[in-house]
């Protein structure tokens, strides 16, 4: 569904599997965030279809981080060229514990290879500026997308709809998430984009939604 011009949200709502929310910034970027699961890939396509975007035109895709239910997907793109980018700290995860991560999930490991490695820091893309922001916690190597232009922020497993990421996965850490949350909260959002759950638009919804997040401080 269209969230507002150039960005389009794609959320999960089954009940019983697990996956994440997909989101697209749409031309001149054609930029797709944590495809998922791949068996759920076809209808995730069709969707876009409906909205007028043709999955062919997809020319980037970043993982948010490494756990499968978000990148999964993405060795589809891979196998054609695309690029797909995910910050080294969390392809340093994949190379060592992604084999026993997979299993534990039930799961075998995704043959994805990462062409492009991502850091903090200001990312032009043809004439758009964006902002990629190493936010760790939930993983090691965990980070969010800023588009300032629309006040948007693609923020992963970092933090959903009053709650938070998840930090008993192995590489997680309560006190670094927090961190990395407070640094989000400075930023001039009015639409966050989260990994699971509905996403969150409007200034005053957000500014509540990281009012409710603070309570869950003193448990993570």
């Amino acid at each position: 569904m269209k969230v507002c011009d150039g960005i389009y949200a794609y959320i999960w709502n089954g009940v019983f599997e697990n996956n994440c929310n997909m989101f697209y910034f749409s031309e001149p970027l054609n930029m797709l965030f944590d495809p998922g699961l791949v068996r759920h890939m076809d209808l995730r396509f069709e969707a876009m279809k409906k909205d007028g975007i043709n999955p062919d035109d997809i020319k980037y895709v970043v993982n948010t981080h490494s756990h499968p239910d978000h990148f999964e997907g993405s060795y589809l793109f891979a196998d054609k060229g695309i690029p797909v980018g995910m910050h080294k700290e969390d392809l340093d995860f994949i190379n060592e514990f992604g084999p026993s991560f997979s299993q534990m999930l039930g799961m075998q490991m995704p043959p994805v290879k990462i062409s492009d490695i991502l850091a903090e820091g200001k990312w032009k893309v043809g004439d758009i500026e964006l902002e990629i922001f190493h936010t760790p916690g939930h993983s090691p190597g965990s980070i969010s997308v800023y588009w300032p232009e629309k006040k948007a922020l693609v923020c992963g497993d970092l933090i959903f709809e009053a709650s938070v990421g998840r930090v008993d996965f192995p590489g997680g850490d309560g006190g670094i998430l927090k961190k990395s949350i407070e640094r989000m909260e400075m930023l001039d959002i009015e639409i966050i984009l989260p990994g699971h759950m509905n996403f969150i638009q409007g200034k005053g919804k957000v500014i509540r939604n990281f009012e409710i997040i603070r309570s869950y401080f003193s448990f993570i």
